[in-house]
């Protein structure tokens, strides 16, 4: 009971974090809109997906260099200065310029995406060096973190548009202020037994390349990128634009369903609900995750992620008819249940393989930020020409295509899985 309260810094530090990430993404979103109408500068969808593009490549760059270091140095330093790196670019955010604003919010997302490469690798190393050796303990903290990762954002969306609506740039120094709290929380993280690497680069480096290439991983990794990329299709600016941008389609309800007066207050009460149920859905998944096939979890995710689409399109279409809400609503809250189990039992899994390299879980580990930046880059950079073809409908069609990649990837893992005879940690221990 100890050791899991002495996690409590680190998930309270995780749930900032993350909700000053959700509130930059909605704030970034309004921001351009803002521009677009007031300072007449055009920016399309296309534009605004080299946002999340540019804070990913930076990401997923360094993410793997740093979770290395972290595994030689120790995972507290990185645990405590990647919010101060989070904390200088949300305070240069107060001076974006009026007038061609979109370099420089691009230079401001590579900081953030060196913040983050900082701490996300330095995070999940230390959860599963918290949970060695305690496979059930692993399930709970692991969909604890993503509970409180989901819960942040939830709120960072919520309290995103209300500071916009009510302090417009000066909402960047409130976050500004929670980065140096998060740091403040990483430093009261206890320390943990690590194994620390010692050995020569380019032997660290030959080792890398033959985790990599091990079959549990290496097959796994097409469904993690899509579900990755469908991370950056619907949690990033894109979805904000597109919802409160003055453009509208014909035949598709959604788009520019939040422009006009209190739309950043209407779209983040909207999203934050939806961000919110989801953070309950992990919170149940926490207690009965640890019951369920892995696997077999992944798989009903996927089917889930198709359900979502049917949902949406049908909301999309529903044209004046509000008694189809009553249909399509309850199957969207039963995809995005099922869809949420994905995450929690990917880490689990994840952290199942690391057991294998414990010198070098944080690099392990970091691949979670490699699969998450590759992922939501092709995401995020499909979604905006989608979207320019076909308007929110666009989105749904994407999303589509990704979920039966990622599909037939997990199927695939399965079958890998009845040849070895179920030995492979794929099954909750």
């Amino acid at each position: 009971m100890n050791r899991r309260r002495s996690a409590v810094p680190l998930l309270i530090g995780t749930f900032l974090q993350r909700a000053n990430s959700g509130a930059v993404t909605i704030v970034l979103g309004l921001l351009l809109a803002h521009t677009a109408k007031t300072a007449g500068h055009t920016v399309t969808s296309v534009q605004v997906g080299l946002l999340p593009i540019a804070y990913y490549l930076a990401e997923l760059t360094l993410s793997p260099f740093l979770g290395g270091l972290s595994d030689r140095w120790g995972r507290k330093k990185f645990l405590v200065i990647g919010p101060l790196f989070g904390c200088i670019q949300a305070s240069l955010l107060l001076f974006t310029p009026d007038v061609n604003p979109l370099t420089y919010i691009l230079c401001m997302q590579v900081i953030a995406g060196f913040s983050s490469a900082m701490s996300v690798p330095a995070v999940l190393g230390y959860l599963a060096d918290f949970t060695v050796l305690k496979g059930s303990q692993r399930i709970r903290l692991m969909s604890l973190y993503e509970l409180v990762t989901s819960g942040g954002l939830g709120a960072g969306t919520v309290l995103g548009g209300i500071l916009w609506d009510r302090m417009g740039h000066w909402s960047f120094v409130l976050m500004a202020v929670i980065y140096l709290s998060v740091s403040g929380c990483m430093a009261l993280t206890p320390m943990v037994q690590q194994h620390v690497s010692r050995e020569k680069v380019h032997l660290t480096f030959q080792r890398y390349w033959s985790i990599i290439r091990m079959p549990r991983l290496f097959i796994f990794i097409p469904a993690w990128l899509c579900i990755s990329a469908l991370l950056g299709i619907w949690l990033s600016s894109q979805l904000t634009f597109i919802l409160s941008n003055s453009v509208h389609v014909p035949h598709q309800l959604l788009m520019g369903s939040m422009n006009g007066p209190n739309g950043g207050r209407r779209l983040s009460i909207t999203l934050g609900g939806v961000v919110l149920f989801f953070g309950l859905c992990l919170l149940f998944w926490a207690f009965f995750l640890h019951r369920v096939v892995r696997l077999r979890l992944m798989v009903t995710s996927v089917i889930g992620v198709l359900l979502t689409c049917i949902a949406l399109w049908g909301l999309n279409h529903r044209g004046s008819n509000t008694t189809l809400l009553l249909a399509w609503v309850p199957l969207l809250l039963i995809g995005i249940f099922a869809a949420s189990s994905f995450a929690p039992a990917a880490l689990a899994y994840l952290a199942d393989i690391s057991e294998d390299a414990a010198r070098d879980r944080g690099m392990v580990m970091g691949l979670y930020s490699i699969f998450l930046g590759v992922g939501q880059i092709v995401g995020n950079g499909l979604a905006g020409l989608f979207a320019r073809r076909f308007g929110f409908d666009g989105l749904i069609y994407l999303t589509v295509l990704l979920a039966c990649v990622a599909l037939i990837s997990l199927v695939w893992l399965v079958m890998q899985d009845r040849k070895l005879g179920g030995k492979s940690r794929l099954v909750t221990r």
